[in-house]
């Protein structure tokens, strides 16, 4: 019918103080003095007569007294009764409740008519008919931002208002950080009777282990199998051959089953320029391209899409590129000539190329050029040094190529801290796949280094073997660490090269993204303009985080934000309760505000006490009067 709990239940042991009023009682009884009279007899029956009303009064005085410390003890350790009758009402006791929506991309998945955040709103508002006014309710959402504006700990039900405008987010905080939010929140409201309810999909994220709050996970549906398909990793490859441009992008089939007769689209510059159509086994990752027609100079962007009517959030890929057909070229450099390889490279990259001495060239000269490449320069002087600072001020890219030749005092001029010259072949190479110049390079491939400088430095690495930098990146400056010149190199001869070194001479002349910007990163900036698709600029930005996916411009330089893909496979949580975490079934409704303790009685308790207290006073009053 009911439980019985104490939420002090260590105050229990007082109630042996009940024996108190028993045992003065029963020691501190006065005895009477003896005093002999003539004649007893109707003394002795009076006597007997007024000693049955003080015994049962003295008795009734005791229970009292003995009810009096009994009740006091149990309304300190203040006992709860939890009842059945309760159910699925506002009639329950107080209680301090957080809702958790779910609002990660994934819940933008179509089940049958609704999406899962329309299901889980529909959750919110039914949970919150059953609140009442001495209720506090939290609400809160997996976007950080959101809950600095609306997650407050309020009485009643909450604003449904602030629910409906809870939209689905790219970038969604851990949960586990969210519940420790909610827990600490729910403390301040002082309340016995905490709950925590996570609206979800039930998509599978790490979870704390020492919540001391119960928490209930409240499915939107249970639908384990999805139909879903993600476009991801476009990006723009250029045949050095034909002077064409490619755009290369994956598919993946994230459900169970075939999926025939895939449509896929290219977007560029604002209009739809092809389509092909494409079958995926169940799990398969499929790799594509299409061609790109436009010859025009200048920045392209637009996207790869697939469609996909069950969840279209993760259905679009974008990139970005600039195409410049005739680059200006400046080499720094004391020899009148490139090495082979590095030559063959540059004549398919540009016909405008010129060759100038670092003692000759001063920054006026170096401004207007798209690419400088530095390579094998002679001892520094005052003159050299302020054309180097200068341009490492301006914030000029430069290539930079290393030779095992290279003079003492432009390596103790470079930031990176040349130690010795290696001649071994290097393996186990690993690439930086977050930046474009590397992003499209096969981690597959075992390359082969050789002829390189060892160097220490907190530069960027965008290729390194055996712990030891190849190819970093430093104040705008690109060094390739090992010997452009050198005969005992395997990677020279690698199909690999080409691209990387077609990738770094791009990237230097600002024509691709200087990273592959992904949604939820933090990403630091130097004080640079940056607008929105939707015209808005901020300014001077040194750290920003990007919501949305689009196309950007920094300092009117187009580059592309593309999502975290990570939730586009479904994993469901395993249904099992853990450390105080529950999952709960399709019969949800008739374990919500079940809560854990019940009401509190101890005022209850009190105000008996008092009566009690009273019942006494009365009592000693009467036999006084008598």
């Amino acid at each position: 019918m009911f439980g019985l709990s104490f939420l002090n239940s260590g105050i229990l042991f007082l109630s042996s103080a009940v024996l108190i009023p028993l045992i003065i009682y029963l020691f501190a009884k006065k005895k009477p003095k003896k005093i002999i009279f003539s004649s007893i007899r109707f003394i002795k029956e009076s006597r007997n007569q007024q000693k049955k009303k003080i015994n049962l009064k003295n008795l009734l005085l005791l229970i009292i007294r003995m009810l009096i410390v009994l009740f006091t003890v149990l309304a300190i350790s203040r006992p709860t009764v939890k009842t059945k009758f309760l159910q699925n009402s506002t009639f329950h006791p107080k209680t301090a409740i957080a809702l958790i929506i779910d609002n990660s991309y994934s819940m933008n998945y179509l089940s049958d008519t609704q999406t899962e955040l329309e299901k889980a709103k529909q959750i919110c508002i039914y949970i919150n008919g059953m609140l009442n006014e001495n209720d506090m309710t939290l609400l809160l959402s997996c976007n950080e931002d959101w809950n600095l504006l609306n997650g407050n700990l309020g009485f009643g039900k909450f604003n449904e208002k602030i629910l409906r405008e809870i939209s689905v987010t790219s970038v969604s905080a851990p949960l586990k950080e969210i519940l420790k939010t909610a827990e600490a929140k729910l403390k301040e409201s002082h309340l016995p009777n905490q709950e925590i309810y996570v609206i979800s999909d039930l998509h599978k994220q790490e979870l704390p282990e020492d919540m001391t709050t119960p928490v209930f996970f409240v499915p939107t549906s249970s639908a384990d199998d999805r139909n879903n398909l993600s476009c991801e990793n476009s990006r723009v490859i250029k045949d050095f051959v034909n002077n064409t441009y490619r755009i290369d992008f994956e598919v993946k089939n994230h459900s169970d089953f075939t999926q025939s007769g895939v449509l896929c689209r290219l977007n560029s510059d604002g209009t739809t320029v092809a389509e092909k159509v494409i079958d995926l086994e169940p799990k398969q990752r499929k790799k594509d391209f299409f061609l790109v027609n436009t010859t025009s100079e200048g920045f392209h962007s637009g996207y790869v899409s697939v469609k996909n009517e069950r969840l279209g959030f993760d259905n679009r890929s974008f990139f970005s590129f600039k195409i410049q057909n005739n680059p200006k070229v400046a080499v720094i450099s004391e020899s009148k000539n490139l090495p082979l390889t590095m030559e063959t490279i540059l004549g398919i990259y540009s016909q405008n190329i010129n060759f100038y001495s670092l003692d000759d060239v001063n920054y006026e000269q170096l401004k207007p050029f798209d690419n400088l490449i530095f390579y094998k320069l002679p001892e520094l002087n005052t003159k050299s040094e302020f054309t180097l600072n200068k341009l490492k001020k301006a914030g000029k890219k430069i290539l930079f190529l290393c030779d095992e030749e290279m003079n003492e005092s432009v390596r103790k001029y470079l930031d990176p801290e040349f130690k010795n010259f290696q001649k071994k072949d290097v393996y186990k190479i690993k690439l930086n796949k977050f930046h474009n110049i590397t992003s499209i390079l096969d981690t597959e491939r075992n390359f082969v280094f050789n002829d390189f400088w060892q160097t220490e430095s907190d530069s960027d690495l965008l290729i390194a073997a055996d712990n030891l930098p190849l190819v970093t990146e430093e104040d705008n400056v690109l060094f390739w660490l090992f010997d452009i010149g050198s005969l005992n190199n395997p990677f020279l001869l690698d199909s690999a090269f080409p691209v990387l070194a077609y990738n770094c001479l791009q990237y230097t002349a600002e024509n691709l993204s200087e990273r592959a910007y992904v949604t939820g990163n933090n990403y630091t900036f130097a004080n640079k303009n940056i607008r929105f698709s939707d015209g808005t600029e901020l300014q001077n930005i040194s750290g920003f985080v990007f919501e949305k996916q689009g196309i950007y411009s920094i300092d009117n330089t187009p580059f592309v934000v593309n999502l975290d893909n990570s939730e586009s496979e479904f994993e469901r949580f395993e249904k099992e309760t853990t450390s105080g975490i529950s999952f709960l079934d399709e019969n949800w409704k008739n374990n919500v505000l079940q809560s854990r303790y019940g009401f509190e009685i101890w005022k209850y308790l009190l105000i008996f006490v008092l009566i009690l207290f009273i019942a006494e006073m009365l009592l000693v009053k009467s036999e006084e009067r008598k």
